[in-house]
């Protein structure tokens, strides 16, 4: 129940229930998978408290949400009913591109198989930190049970990211976990390990080739199969389609993973690993510090989990990964280190609190989202003493050409990844990078400097008093109640108390005195503070988003002054009418919890610059 109310305005913002095709969730972010992405609102996602950010990338509607995301997630499952096996079954495709589609089919089957990774991985690492410590023997039975546990991930990997793909293709789970099991079958490990040459029917050569602790041959041969499995659901008699359909399915489906799509999409994925490795190799040092230096900007788009296959690939294939890991270590400690130096010098004790909790994640578990998007990115300037001290610690790491040894999200807890018994300086220069990046992106993040967020305490003394104040009606209409209006965000005041005017004109003019605090691409709504404090939100039609910006003038600027009686926007009523949209208007005061009353005049209808609401 703590999170019934940030999940029920998620699925509400996202489109409703009905929009949404899947759902899964990685350390910090819900992944949305939608049947029609306009019907999601952008703007009610960043006005949601609880929702530090939104990206859209590789297919997927991402909303970060921060370290409780597993908790938000479940609830979010429960009130839009989403089942293990998907709800909807055959939903229309948004076209995107190619790029978008393979990536967010790849994200999206393996995000879900972070936890089991990330506990394989630690658990190999507290094995290292036993057997280096002469506590447990690699001899012993203990060792060896533990030891190919955790393995398991990885040697069985191409039956977890099969089962995964399959609830991103919509086809049958379990058909698509046979063939990953298929793949990794003993006796077939048996004839690639004897090295003869292996045929089909006599004639047609099969690639001798092990496939655990691969990823991209599972999805492919899931995604093939999922065509080849509703072709065959769909012509074949429902009397004997329940045992004909998978056998069938299985008959084609077996020789072409073997014969065709399992080898070609293994030398895709080795070439991936290559072309990184040839990078490495070529550039050393400065391949690893110029890609430190853009690491930031890539995880604020959500790229960077494209890399994070190929660390995957690595470890699973050479036991450690000199690239990927180190990236993220880097990422991860800059982040931490310009949290800390922001929480040290800002004067806003609410942001001072939110910082240091951020830099805490980063530094102990590697989780950077809430230091990226809460503080960061937010500010801008500290991105760049970010870069600049990953940039300067990836220089050093690719000089010792450090390597991580366990698929872990770097940080302090997890710091045994970077431990092997036949590289000890591995370790020492694993704890150099991170000193170097956290000093330097430290003094980098006080020279450069940021804008302090404003203390708002003061203004929410002179708020909170019993001083009443008035505000003008930006524009001429009938009045309506705010739950009267046909928007459940509105209605619900989840953004604040107001009023709302059907309009019978399409000029908004400044309420008050004061300054413009925000301005939309799609010129629909105007933010203004008012020089007696009052933040108000005029936001006009109901879902005027999708319009695009077409039938609004912007006639202000952000950070502009304006005098009451400006003219702030203009709408062409008509043109909003022939499109569809409700031309609703909504006056919102978004700071209302520093009120005591907000009251609208008794009327029916008002002219612009009428006395519309009174606060106290």
């Amino acid at each position: 129940m703590k999170y019934e109310k940030l999940s029920r305005e998620i699925i509400e913002a996202v489109g409703g229930k009905d929009n949404i095709i899947s759902l899964v969730h990685c350390a910090t972010r819900l992944r949305f998978t939608l049947k029609d992405e306009t019907l999601a609102n952008d703007e009610k996602i960043n006005h949601i408290e609880g929702v530090l950010s939104l990206v859209k990338k590789g297919g997927q509607y991402q909303l970060v949400i921060g370290n409780y995301v597993h908790d938000v997630y479940l609830e979010v499952v429960k009130l839009a009913d989403i089942h293990e096996e998907g709800d909807i079954l055959e939903a229309p495709k948004k076209k995107q591109g190619i790029i978008n589609s393979i990536f967010g089919a790849i994200i999206g089957s393996v995000g879900p198989l972070i936890p089991p990774l990330v506990a394989a991985g630690l658990g190999k690492c507290i094995l290292m930190v036993l057997t280096l410590t002469k506590v447990l023997s690699t001899d012993s039975q203990t060792y060896y049970i533990f030891n190919f546990i955790f393995d398991t991930t990885f040697t069985f990997l191409p039956v977890l990211i099969a089962f995964s793909a399959a609830k991103q293709f919509k086809c049958n789970p379990y058909m698509a976990a046979f063939l990953g099991c298929m793949l990794v079958h003993p006796s077939w490990a048996e004839m690639v390990a004897s090295g003869k040459p292996i045929q089909l029917f006599g004639i047609i050569p099969v690639v001798a080739m092990k496939y655990t602790s691969t990823i991209i041959p599972s999805i492919m041969i899931v995604w093939v199969m999922s065509y080849v499995e509703r072709f065959f659901n769909k012509h074949i008699h429902a009397m004997i389609k329940n045992f004909m359909a998978p056998l069938l399915t299985i008959l084609i489906m077996a020789p072409l993973s073997f014969v065709i799509l399992a080898p070609a999409m293994t030398v895709i994925s080795l070439g991936i690993s290559k072309v990184i490795m040839l990078f490495y190799n070529q550039f050393g040092m400065i391949a690893i510090g110029v890609s430190c230096l853009l690491y930031p900007w890539l995880v604020s788009t959500g790229m960077h989990a494209a890399l994070a296959l190929a660390g995957i690939e690595m470890i699973g294939k050479s036991g450690f990964d000199p690239f990927t890991r180190t990236l993220t270590l880097c990422h991860n400690m800059s982040q931490g280190a310009a949290s800390f130096a922001i929480g040290l010098k800002t004067k806003n004790k609410e942001f001072k609190s939110t910082c240091f909790s951020s830099s805490l994640t980063a530094f102990l578990a590697g989780i950077t989202e809430p230091c990226l998007y809460g503080v960061t990115l937010k500010l801008k300037k500290p991105m760049y003493a970010c870069m600049i001290g990953g940039g300067v610690a990836g220089l050093y790491a690719g000089f010792v050409g450090l390597k991580a040894y366990a698929f872990l999200t770097p940080g302090l807890f997890s710091l045994p990844m970077w431990m092997t018994e036949n590289n000890g300086n591995n370790f020492t220069n694993a704890l150099i990078t991170i000193a170097i990046c956290v000093v330097i992106t430290f003094i980098a993040t006080l020279m450069i400097g940021f804008d302090d967020p404003v203390e708002e305490k003061e203004t929410v003394k002179k708020n909170i008093n019993n001083e009443i104040k008035r505000l003008a009606s930006p524009i001429e209409g009938k009045l309506i109640d705010l739950d009267q209006v046909d928007d459940e965000t509105f209605a619900s005041e989840v953004i604040g108390k107001g009023i709302a005017i059907m309009p019978t004109s399409g000029k908004v003019y400044a309420p008050a005195d004061g300054v413009v605090s925000a301005t939309f691409e799609t010129k629909h709504a105007i933010g203004l503070t008012t020089d007696t404090g009052i933040e108000l939100l005029i936001h006009i039609g109901i879902d005027a988003v999708k319009l695009g910006g077409e039938c609004f003038k912007e006639i202000v600027k952000k950070g502009q002054r304006v005098q009451k009686g400006d003219l702030l926007l203009e709408f062409e009523l008509d043109k909003m009418a022939a499109s569809g949209v409700d031309p609703t208007t909504m006056v919102i005061i978004t700071n209302s919890q520093d009120y005591l009353e907000i009251l609208p005049v008794k009327d029916k209808e008002v002219h612009s610059l009428d006395q519309l609401l009174t606060v106290i």
